[in-house]
């Protein structure tokens, strides 16, 4: 489910003073804070604002829809609101969206085959272009490799979703409590995600490479209009450059060590509560 919606007229009156032109508002479902319920408030900017400046601003509200000044509770609320999306959201990008159903496991190993016989034909003319040989098995290798992880990561959500569904149908709000007893499981989802990344950067050496000798045998006058040998190559050299493209994204993940990166998953709630509180939205001055 999507955990945010617009405010209803109700909460709009009371964080009016906090809210700014040109943007979008939305609300949180409540979570339980200390035997209390609290809702956070998001303020992002849209269209041509959202260049200016600080993008988005935060608030968190009580049940009686009044603004939370204590800097500790805001923390604390912070770190709950992080865990809560990242549990229960469903929108694209999401743990629950990354679960994939058997068409899409299919796809997706299907994908990867298409990429092998790609290499497959750069390897028959590795020779004639001067393609080194190696290069090719190593990053097939990984590609095998690749497709016996997702089938791993596929369970592991299922496993993670399945606790999430049990702790929280034993209570009506989202709370500290189900956040530790998920823990476990989210662990081991974001380390398949490590394992994954760590795995793709041990070909960061060779997809570059490896994507312009795609291209090559692709523009093979005898190939050419042939979509037996351009679809491979062509899903060889879009996948190098994806990989290329991740392996930027994800660098500080990639010189982590295994223990740097479980402390990181268990710290990612309080480093991203540190974050809103700088971005705390202060109230308009009349």
């Amino acid at each position: 489910m999507g955990i945010y919606k617009a405010p209803n007229s109700e909460e709009k009156k009371a964080i009016k003073k906090y809210s700014k032109l040109f943007e979008d508002i939305k609300i949180s479902e409540p979570a339980l804070f200390l035997g209390n319920t609290y809702k956070e408030v998001i303020f992002e900017k849209k269209g041509i604002a959202s260049l200016i400046g600080k993008k988005k601003g935060y608030i968190y509200i009580d049940a009686n829809n009044k603004v939370v000044e204590d800097e500790k509770t805001i923390m604390r609320l912070g770190r709950i609101f992080f865990f809560m999306e990242a549990f229960l959201n469903d929108d694209n990008g999401s743990i629950i969206k990354a679960l994939q159903n058997e068409e899409e496991v299919e796809k997706n190993k299907t994908d990867l085959e298409l990429m092998m016989k790609g290499f497959e034909i750069i390897e028959k003319m590795n020779k004639k272009y001067d393609i080194e040989h190696n290069e090719v098995v190593k990053v097939k290798d990984i590609l095998s490799k690749l497709i016996e992880l997702r089938a791993k990561t596929n369970l592991k959500l299922q496993d993670f979703l399945k606790v999430v569904q049990e702790e929280t149908s034993k209570q009506k709000y989202f709370d500290e409590n189900i956040i530790e007893a998920c823990m476990p499981a989210y662990k081991e989802v974001m380390t398949c995600n490590y394992e994954k990344v760590k795995l793709i950067a041990k070909g960061a050496s060779s997809y570059n490479y490896l994507k312009k000798a795609a291209e090559k045998v692709r523009k093979k006058y005898t190939i050419r209009f042939n979509v037996t040998y351009t679809e491979p190559l062509m899903k060889v050299n879009y996948m190098m450059g994806y990989f290329e493209s991740l392996i930027r994204a994800y660098e500080s993940i990639i010189n982590m060590s295994y223990n740097q990166y479980a402390k990181s998953i268990v710290n990612s709630g309080k480093t991203n509560a540190e974050f809103k509180l700088l971005e705390l939205r202060n109230k308009k001055k009349n």
